[in-house]
């Protein structure tokens, strides 16, 4: 058993991350100089083919970081880094113009850490003057020395902020090429990144001609399909008594179908997919090609100038833990907060949402497949005839009928209806679906079935699911590992099992034991309702952001906000009582 768990263990920590957030903000102006702290320095990782549950009450900022990690929302300040895609199918512009800035950062950063220590020499004046004046022999030398030490307050301000700026340049540099920000010959540096940013161009060029090589294979393919079994379908509609109108919608596109494939030849489909399977095959190794050309003159930077010839830029430079906190910086994702409209576009098949209210989220003057075959015209060249085929395909993975295609939604039940929404956002293959309260508004025995199809269709499509809720029962038999939040915070952070077994946190502690217990009156005797007002997120309580409300608050909590620790193995939590210094 041991060996079976230590080896889940490896697997787990050999997944590959699909989504990573750092220190994540998003406020909202409500007045001039005052914000909604809506999410507040959010950071976790999210890993492929994951169910994460982020957990709440409401107005905790869950459905908020859910949207702002999409980019609907544009995000204050922090990173959100997308793994799901290759930065050479993307070619995101930011990257050449990061590189082309780093000397700028790098000597910014130099400047500021000068200026910071000339600033320290004045405050070393200033303190051996102060020994010049007694405060207790006269109230001359007592104003003169409050005076000093007044102006040596402010300028360990200045010095403390110049030195924290000099910081944000190097962390910003390190996104880039990592700790070689700190190399001298950074020039050097720079050119290898600039000719490897070239080879990803041209990757990215020849990805751009797979998949137009592509589409006109599924074009190919379409027409073969439909050379096949057009007249299958057409013989068991006509063999039906009698047809709903939606059946003999579908009876005719059939025959519309069957009309214009009827004087192709198969023979010759076929010859001309597997010519254009040919054609795609050569395209990608040149992809694989420039690909290697990049890795090879990056890596080479690295070989060539990590670690050596370290400029000593601010006085954390030569510390080998800085420098691999720097590394650690280094990323080779896709930080979506700075790709363009356009880049931003191309990215948005990838990330997906199913709504919470199935209703509200369709179009009423629009027919069931007409709104899930939307994103196949909004991001595809798809012929009108594949889009409705991949629309039918759709609608027989999320369990509905093929006749469903053609009816409105006030036609269908709730159910039936966020089976939509999940085909509508699965349409384009995306690799991560947030889903808002997706089961919130449904019967418990509907929530059971919409559960069972995401299992489904995670596994088949190896999705990655954000699975927001507030709903305590669900996520316990659902997700994986579970984020809880509280006013835009990250409160503790762990696997599904170890959260409801050993809960952390008192705030986790309060929502666990708000979940109904079938021992009506042992539950009373247990649960202990949380007392006070949750506090406004525009004007936030200092230190502890739950300890208005926390039964187990201490004077510290009321003073200082805690940090995020790993209190156990993958159990992260933020809370005094935990603190090392607390015991």
């Amino acid at each position: 058993l041991k060996e079976k768990i230590e080896k889940f263990k490896t697997i787990m920590s050999e997944k590959k991350k699909i989504l990573e957030l750092r220190k994540l903000k998003k406020y909202f102006p409500v007045a001039k100089g005052v914000n909604l702290k809506a999410v507040e320095d959010v950071s976790f990782v999210v890993y492929e083919g994951e169910k994460f549950g982020i957990v709440g009450e409401s107005g905790c900022g869950k459905s908020t970081l859910g949207r702002t990690i999409l980019q609907l929302y544009e995000q204050t300040s922090g990173s959100c880094t997308y793994y799901g895609k290759s930065i050479q199918e993307i070619n995101p512009k930011y990257i050449s113009a990061n590189i082309k800035d780093l000397e700028k950062k790098q000597e910014k950063a130099r400047e500021l850490y000068k200026k910071s220590q000339t600033i320290g020499q004045k405050i070393d004046t200033l303190r051996k003057s102060l020994a010049q004046y007694d405060p207790d022999h006269s109230s001359k030398d007592a104003k003169k020395y409050d005076s000093i030490e007044r102006e040596i307050a402010k300028l360990e301000f200045d010095s403390k902020e110049l030195k924290k700026d000099a910081s944000r340049q190097l962390r910003e540099g390190s996104r880039t090429v990592g700790s070689l920000i700190l190399c001298r010959d950074l020039d050097k540096v720079c050119e290898l990144f600039l000719l490897a940013q070239n080879e990803t161009q041209k990757a990215h060029e020849a990805i751009e001609e797979f998949n137009k090589a592509k589409i006109k294979k599924d074009e190919v393919s379409f027409l073969i399909d439909a050379k096949r079994n057009a007249d299958r379908e057409i013989k068991f509609l006509k063999g039906l008594k009698e047809l709903s109108e939606e059946r003999e919608l579908r009876l005719r596109d059939l025959l519309e179908t069957k009309e214009k494939v009827k004087n192709l030849k198969e023979e010759d489909l076929l010859a001309q997919e597997k010519e254009l399977e040919e054609e795609m095959n050569k395209v990608l190794a040149k992809v694989n090609e420039h690909k290697d050309k990049e890795s090879a003159l990056k890596q080479e930077a690295f070989d060539k100038y990590h670690g050596k010839d370290i400029l000593p830029i601010t006085e954390r430079a030569l510390d080998p833990k800085y420098q691999e906190k720097l590394d650690k910086n280094y990323e080779t994702g896709i930080n979506l907060s700075k790709l363009t409209k356009k880049e931003l576009r191309d990215i948005r098949p990838d990330m997906q949402m199913v709504f919470q209210d199935p209703a509200a989220s369709m179009d009423p003057r629009q027919t069931i497949g007409k709104a899930i075959e939307e994103p196949f015209a909004l991001h595809t060249n798809l012929t009108p005839a594949m889009r409705k085929e991949k629309t039918l395909s759709l609608l027989h993975d999320v369990d509905l009928k093929p006749e469903h295609y053609y009816v409105y939604p006030h036609s269908l039940s709730g159910g039936m209806k966020q089976r939509a929404g999940i085909a509508r956002a699965i349409a384009l293959d995306p690799s991560v679906v947030v889903l808002d309260e997706a089961v919130s508004a449904l019967d418990v025995s509907v929530q059971a079935q919409i559960l069972q199809l995401l299992e489904k269709l995670r596994k088949e499509k190896n999705l990655t699911y954000l699975f927001i809720t507030h709903d305590l029962g669900v996520v316990k038999h659902f997700c994986d590992r579970v984020l809880v939040m509280y006013l835009g915070n990250v409160c503790e952070l762990a696997d599904a099992k170890d959260l409801f077994k050993n809960p952390l946190h008192p705030y986790t502690s309060s929502l666990l034991a708000a979940v109904p217990h079938i021992d009506v009156e042992k539950a009373r005797a247990e649960t202990k309702i949380l007392e006070g007002e949750v506090p406004s997120p525009i004007n936030p309580p200092k230190g502890c952001p739950f300890h208005t409300r926390c039964p187990k608050c201490m004077e510290i909590c009321k003073k200082e906000k805690p940090a995020v620790i790993e209190k156990e193995k993958g159990h992260f939590v933020a809370c005094h009582l935990y603190d090392e210094k607390e015991g």
